[in-house]
């Protein structure tokens, strides 16, 4: 009776193991399908400077969204970069802004939230410079 009770608890506790095991496959999905953590940067072997940003076009009131801007400059280190974010224009705040980078380009990316009286006619500036190079972009950002 005794080997009986510990087979049916070891039997219970395998049970409930293999059951909940399979919840930490599942694929995490993004906060906002908008936003975005990756920017083509086409390097040729003449480049000397290049930064792009990557982001959604529309956004909707009260909304997060996150943004992204890498930066190559050819005779410096991408770990010398620094990124500098602004909002231009609209009703929108910077709630964080990330930083890595490889051996060749550096990343950063920003998590923008649009407010309540967002209208439209966003512009968000990135400026990256490392070195003795520096570039800058703009994101427009239109109401949903």
């Amino acid at each position: 009776m005794k080997n009986l009770t510990i087979y049916l608890i070891l039997s219970l506790f395998i049970t409930i193991v293999m059951s909940c095991s399979n919840d930490d496959n599942s694929p995490e999905t993004p906060a906002n399908l908008k936003s975005v953590t990756d920017c083509e940067l086409t390097i040729e072997p003449d480049t000397l400077v290049s930064i792009c940003a990557n982001g959604t076009d529309f956004a909707s009131r009260n909304e997060i969204i996150t943004f992204v801007s890498t930066f190559y400059s050819k005779n410096d280190s991408a770990s010398d970069t620094e990124f500098l974010w602004s909002i231009e224009s609209g009703s929108m705040e910077i709630m964080n802004i990330e930083y890595s980078n490889d051996e060749l380009i550096a990343k950063s990316i920003v998590t923008i939230k649009f407010n309540s009286d967002f209208s439209g006619n966003g512009i968000i500036h990135v400026n990256a410079s490392a070195g003795s190079s520096e570039a800058f972009t703009e994101l427009f950002i239109s109401l949903e």
